[in-house]
């Protein structure tokens, strides 16, 4: 018999004593509500409601349609009292249904996810490097799901395997592995498609790997892999066996419209004096050498991302915030994924590179305001600057730049939250200003005395001038601010962020200047 159901939502238990009716119901499923069925049930036998009414509930539900769930919410209170339970009882159980809904399943669809999931999970644990590819392979063709692909990355790395830059001599036209390691599938590769990606692997398998970008430009079929497309390889590194992108970028012309003349010779049947040669390895090694890449200067490090990103439409190599990660970590109150997932109203302190300006000018104001993006290494958020403090900041606006935000969680009655921007600052005038005190967050309901001794040991290998405060948050919500002892003053550029972390979890650590 179900003694209790409980309420889980936000992380927060909450155990109510059942209605007989809910418990006859939830029996199967130990009081919790798994099944639409479920929920139609405890809809139509505890409040009344004629099934065909609790089905589109539930699909109102999904959907985020406030009205009908509001119609249905007064109607279901009203019947369950008319069932003898209280207002607050019947809110409370149809609060677990709201919440219910936005994951809920029928019974035939949950047992068939529920194989799924075992299956593969299975092959996610016993097979990571393959079941990561085909992942990776199944939104391959979808331009709109860039950030899905770089969530699916960043997963195969987090499980240990490696993904490989793109390479013309190696990659196939979706993800694949090798020696346990995942190689990119040229398809990802923006501009060039799957009909390029396919011609490029069938010259390959014809005739062998390519030797360089002139025996690759030379073999390929450029009706199908055209200059631009070859641009895009070179961007993305997939030319990097054959030596600076820079170099190759500057031979590309003349190693395309050398080929392009030898093709059209061969489609209309004539030879050259250089095909007299083919064939001959050593021949054709020479030919190769007098056509060699000119001596130019490589990119910059900026340049050579900035070219990556809009081959991929995301950083594969590495990150214009790898250099900043340490202060990003050390300055920002959470890590971009992680404050989108936050209350409205909070304030944060957010950090990572500016994308997407965009100027807008307020039709109640005549002011100018400012829309953007602020991306770090976990994701990127929306982000808005109204016009009484643009005017402040309006010189900080720059796409690339890389700034610190303090700001206001909104959602707006939107899926994605927007950030409300009052200050912003950058990396520089942080280290000046957000020295001066580490804030050290602690909750009683996740941590023990035993972790403030491990705190004090890490503080004590540190010293330094930066005082330490810590803000105590017990069961109840209630707060304790409080300032340690000079001995406990640490110096903010080697006390360990990763120890601490490992002990207050994320954004447990915050410098601060106030």
């Amino acid at each position: 018999m179900v003694d209790a159901y409980v309420n889980r939502k936000h992380g927060r238990e909450k155990w109510i004593d059942p209605h007989p009716v809910i418990a006859e119901i939830l029996r199967e499923t130990y009081g919790v509500m798994v099944y639409q069925e479920q929920i139609m049930r405890i809809l139509n036998r505890l409040g009344g409601i004629d099934l065909s009414s609790a089905y589109a509930c539930i699909k109102a539900i999904s959907k985020k349609k406030q009205d009908v769930i509001d119609e249905r919410r007064a109607e279901f209170i009203r019947g369950a009292q008319e069932r003898g339970l209280t207002h607050q009882q019947a809110e409370e159980i149809f609060g677990l249904i709201v919440f219910f809904g936005g994951y809920g399943f029928n019974k035939s669809h949950t047992a068939a996810y529920a194989l799924i999931g075992y299956q593969t999970a299975y092959l996610k644990r016993h097979y990571t490097a393959e079941f990561m590819a085909s992942l990776l392979s199944s939104e391959i063709d979808d331009g709109n799901k860039r950030d899905i692909l770089v969530e699916h990355i960043i997963d195969a790395r987090n499980l240990g395997v490696d993904v490989l830059s793109p390479d013309v001599n190696s990659g196939e036209p979706d993800f694949t592995v090798a020696d346990g390691k995942i190689l990119f599938g040229l398809t990802a590769i923006k501009g060039l498609g799957r009909g390029a990606a396919e011609e490029i692997v069938r010259a390959r398998h014809e005739c062998g790997k390519f030797r360089d970008i002139f025996d690759f430009c030379e073999r390929v079929d450029h009706r199908i892999v055209v200059k631009a497309a070859m641009e895009k390889l070179i961007k993305a590194g997939a030319f990097d066996a054959f030596g600076k992108r820079s170099a190759l970028m500057h031979a590309l012309p003349r190693a395309f419209q050398c080929a392009e003349e030898r093709q059209q010779d061969r489609r209309r049947g004539q030879r050259n004096f250089f095909d007299a040669f083919e064939g001959d390895s050593n021949i054709a090694t020479g030919l190769a050498a007098a056509d060699a890449l000119p001596d130019v200067p490589e990119w910059s490090e900026s340049e050579r991302l900035k070219y990556e990103k809009e081959a991929l439409d995301f950083y594969l190599s590495s990150h214009p915030l790898a250099q900043f990660h340490a202060d990003l970590r050390r300055f920002t109150t959470h890590p971009v994924e992680l404050a989108r997932k936050l209350d409205t109203g909070l304030q944060v302190r957010i950090g990572g590179m500016m994308t997407s300006v965009r100027y807008f000018t307020s039709k109640r104001s005549n002011k100018r305001y400012v829309r953007c993006r602020i991306e770090d290494l976990t994701g990127s958020a929306e982000c808005v600057m109204w016009p009484d403090s643009y005017e402040r900041f309006a010189e900080q606006f720059a796409d690339d730049r890389i700034i610190l935000a303090e700001a206001t969680l909104d959602r707006l009655d939107r899926d994605e939250p927007v950030f409300v921007l009052a200050r912003l600052f950058p990396i520089e005038q942080a280290r000046k200003e957000l020295t001066t005190a580490m804030l050290l967050r602690m909750n009683l309901r996740e941590h023990a005395p035993k972790d403030v001794d491990g705190l004090a040991r890490i503080l004590e290998r540190s010293p330094g001038p930066c005082r330490v405060e810590l803000l105590v948050l017990d069961a109840a919500g209630r707060r304790a601010h409080l300032r340690l002892g000079r001995e406990f003053h640490v110096d903010p550029a080697r006390i360990s962020l990763d120890e601490l972390e490992l002990v207050l979890g994320p954004g447990g650590v915050v410098f601060t200047g106030r």
